[in-house]
Parts: C-alpha cells; structure tokens; sequence
C-alpha cells in the first residue's frame, strides 16, 4: 500500500477535499461515490475545474500495454539524443536507452542498474483556449497501479542468482512512498500526444527511483516550468536520467531475500532542455537535482535531503527556485559520459555557457492548476 499511497497524493488531498465540500450531503451517499474508481476521478477532475473533462483508464492486457506504439512523425524524439545508446526502445512520445550488462562503476565488472541511461522527447507548445489560457489537456486518467511488462527488460531477473520476481515494481513494495517511480518522460506532457501515449509512459524504460517529495515537488514545479516553456517557444526538447559519481557507493531497492530485482538509485537527477534557435545552433539549460541517501537498518537506502512537496508549497509559502539546480551542459556530461546534441553547429559554446537564470516564461502560458499554483520562477 506503501507504493500507491506514496505515489498518489494528489488523488488523495484532493478527494479529502471532495469530502469537505460535499459533507452536507451525507455519509450513505459517500459510500457509493468512493466504491468507484472512475467516479473517484470524477470528484479530482470536478475540484480541477474539469468536471467535463474525458477520463480514461490505462488498462491492461495481463500484464502487458493494449496500446501500439504509435508513430508521431511530427515530434521528432531522437533529435538531441545523446551519442551514447545502450539498449534502446522508442515510444511513441519518448525514446529510452536503457542501462545494458556494462561497467558503470569502473571497477572491471558488469554492472546491472536497472534503470534508463537516458529518456528523450520532443514537447510542443499548446495552443490557448478562448480565455487565452494554456491548460493542459481536459482529460483524467487512471494511471496502472501495476506498471506494464517489459519484455525487452528480462534480462535482469533471467538467469540471474537470487532474482525470482519478474517485475521491477515488486523492488518499489513498501518503499514506494520513499523512492517513488520517477518518470523522466512525464506523463502529463505525454497527454498532449494522446491518452494513450501517456498510458504508455507506465514502463520502467521511463522511470529511475525518486525520492518522493523531490519527484512530487521542485522536479514536479519543473516540469510545469517545461511546459509553459513549450507553450511560449513552441517546442522544445528534453532529456533526462541518473547520475551515478564514480567511486560513490550505490543503494539499491528491492529485498534480497524475497528474490527482488536489485534496482540502483541515482545519486542525482539530471535534466536538459534544448531550444532550437536556428542555423543549426541551440540554446540549452541543464540542471542537477542531487538526492543524497545512506543505507538504513533495513539495508535499503533512505535520502538525507528535504524537499517540498506540491501539496504543501501554498501552505508553507514555498517558493521553487531553480537557479542552484543550473550547471553547465558539460558537468552533465562529465558525470554521465554523454554527449549531448552531437550535431549542433554550436555545440560547444552551448555545453559551456553557465547559464544565470531560467528562459523567461511570463505567467500566462503556466496551466494555473499546476505544483502549488506557483506559475512562475523567481
């Protein structure tokens, strides 16, 4: 339960204050609205303003995604890849490099993570509604509490001694609302694809172990920040994945001994963002988020940082500020061993350039119902 609950909040603060509003009603009438998931999301959407809004529900086909990947030529995902690929798959809004049987830890041996090497899309701007508004999508979906399996990914429980489970989210039981699984791709910029390519962002190819209320809170204001970027500059390209520092000890989740997938968690987080600003040239901001952690009783890592979560930023008068979080393209590459926009004609001016401060994106594009409300960066 640990897992859903620590991942859902949103859900969670938002039917609690469903339950407020409508308490004059009565508790008989409680009972059957709660019964139903989908009426559940209802009660979200309508506190969203989108009591309209279409819901769908990621379903499942035992075990398995029921949705195709579906080409979308015009987003073109691999455009800034990295140089560097391990095992990749490519989705319909994202494609992943997934970590291989290489050395990560260059100490001679092969080393299984478990996690993505690096996810990348293209995210494009939005058109505002008649009120001049940048709002996301008015849908609702029901994401899969079981995330999809992933053939291509069997060889980290195949013949490997001591793993019998077969499903990464097994590594996430009763530490789920400690590491959370991260996406890099997120879901709701997905939305703007399709429901369904936003179901399929439910892979492991798409997620590394996140401490929660980092995922849930500056990595959360960040991806809105993302959007609203989109909105204003009409597309844009993001990559994202972990960073390991050589020589430092990695945690792994997942129990030994109940035959768990050992699943790696990154020492930090990182993300790029690239605007084309023509000729060949780009514009870049990249970004470290360190999540630091020491091994518990228990063996499992535990972080030793604080973050805030959406869900209390308004209350506690929050305000997200990235700027500590800039670094250059190079000390991504440095730490990671990638090589971002190989191509560009202004590769190394942009690598180098330490950037002040974010793109300004005036508050107009920010959807309003985002992390906190908070629709700017300071």
């Amino acid at each position: 339960m640990c897992n859903w609950f620590g991942q859902n909040k949103d859900f969670l603060s938002g039917a609690a204050s469903f339950f407020t509003v409508i308490g004059t009603i009565g508790a008989l009438m409680l009972r059957p609205i709660f019964a139903a998931p989908a009426l559940a999301l209802l009660m979200v959407a309508g506190l969203a303003g989108q009591a309209d809004a279409k819901k769908y529900t990621c379903k499942s086909d035992r075990g398995k995604s029921p949705y195709p990947v579906v080409a979308t030529p015009d987003h073109d995902n691999d455009r800034y890849t990295p140089n560097q690929k391990e095992i990749v798959k490519r989705f319909g809004a994202y494609v992943s490099s997934f970590d291989g049987n290489d050395d990560d830890d260059g100490d001679g041996k092969s080393d299984l993570l478990a996690v993505p090497q690096w996810v990348s899309y293209e995210l494009k701007g939005l058109q505002p509604n008649a009120a001049g508004e940048f709002k996301e999508p008015d849908i609702s979906i029901n994401r899969p509490n079981d995330w999809y399996k992933a053939p291509g990914l069997s060889f980290l429980w195949t013949n490997r001694a001591g793993v019998t489970k077969k499903r990464i989210d097994n590594s996430y039981d009763s530490i789920g609302c400690i590491w959370n699984r991260g996406h890099l791709a997120m879901a709701d910029h997905t939305q703007r694809i399709s429901w369904q390519a936003s179901c399929n962002t439910y892979f492991f190819w798409n997620a590394v172990p996140q401490a929660a209320d980092m995922n849930q809170g500056p990595w959360r204001h960040l991806e809105d920040y993302t959007a609203a970027a989109a909105n204003k500059l009409k597309r844009l390209w993001i990559m994202a994945g972990p960073v390991f520092e050589q020589g430092k000890p990695v945690g792994f989740i997942g129990e030994k001994a109940k035959g768990e997938i050992p699943v790696a968690v990154p020492h930090a987080l990182f993300k790029v963002i690239v605007r084309d600003i023509g000729g060949g040239k780009v514009d870049a901001l990249a970004f470290l988020f360190p999540q630091p952690y020491v091994e518990g009783a228990d063996g499992q890592p535990r972080p030793t940082a604080t973050w805030v979560n959406c869900n209390k930023a308004k209350s506690q008068n929050h305000t997200y500020d990235h700027k500590p979080r800039l670094v250059t393209v190079a000390k991504v590459e440095a730490l990671t061993g990638l090589t971002f926009f190989p191509g560009a004609v202004n590769r190394e001016e942009a690598r180098s350039r330490q950037p002040a401060k974010l793109w300004t994106v005036e508050k107009k594009y920010w959807d309003p119902r985002g992390c906190g409300g908070q629709r700017f960066v300071p």
